[in-house]
């Protein structure tokens, strides 16, 4: 089987991998935090966003036949859908950024056998000062995002090549769902976000086979409440295995 497989394969495999996990005792509190921020916010969008639904389907088919109707609100429910759930988790990323950094943290200590940190005063300024870093990496993180998507967008509205354009936003979202989650493990062994950045486009087919894992659990109604903690465990235990095998300091 070609590498390439291999690795894309690999790549999916690893939110599945970070389930077990999420019981682990010394993570499963901290993958509370950004699980129930998630339920909350994906539980208050659908309220307001199905009353958006209706009222949209009543304006642009008010006197359609039943069938065309019930098609027509299949696909702009369905497209809604999936655009609001990308833009949610994207916001809901951000809020849980410091949780997220802290999750890893207590991956890679559980991945790499190393003991348990104490809780004094010294380890608490280490997280903290995590959590501030892993603030402004998303800063940056969201001015990559607007770099390339306005390339996406431009190149959308472009006749001849917009017909790609639908797959070049997915295959763009997972690789950003795969710069999200990734960047906290590296984040935590002090490695900078625009170096990560190229340690993750040498192993491009892992990434989107990661990001494309994610992307699908993001879509199922109730299991996406899990996302942004299967995405940073899974990315924390595909950092472990495949871009570095160092113990955790």
């Amino acid at each position: 089987m070609p590498s390439a497989i291999v690795n894309f394969l690999k790549g999916v495999a690893a939110p599945f991998q970070a389930l077990p996990l999420l019981f682990k005792p010394g993570i499963r509190t901290y993958a509370f935090l950004p699980v129930c921020l998630t339920i909350f916010v994906l539980s208050s969008a659908t309220y307001f966003l199905s009353s958006t639904i209706d009222s949209t389907l009543a304006m642009i088919a008010p006197n359609w036949p039943g069938w065309i109707n019930s098609v027509v609100s299949w696909a702009i429910s369905s497209l809604i859908s999936i655009w609001a759930s990308f833009f949610l988790l994207g916001f809901i990323n951000f809020l849980s950024c410091p949780f997220n950094s802290l999750l890893s943290l207590k991956v890679l200590a559980h991945l790499s056998r190393s003991s348990e940190r104490k809780n004094d005063t010294t380890t608490l300024l280490i997280e903290v000062r995590g959590s501030v870093s892993a603030l402004k990496a998303e800063v940056k993180k969201v001015l990559y995002y607007l770099k390339f998507a306005a390339v996406i967008l431009l190149l959308s509205l472009i006749p001849g090549i917009n017909i790609f354009s639908p797959l070049l936003w997915i295959v763009f979202g997972a690789w950003m769902l795969t710069i999200e989650y990734l960047d906290y493990p590296f984040s935590n062994d002090h490695v900078i976000f625009p170096e990560s950045l190229k340690t993750m486009a040498c192993q491009k087919s892992t990434c989107l086979g990661f990001g494309l894992a994610i992307t699908l659990i993001a879509l199922i109604p109730v299991v996406n409440w899990l996302t942004v903690a299967i995405g940073v465990v899974g990315a924390t235990v595909l950092y472990r295995s495949n871009f570095n095998t160092n113990e955790l300091s």
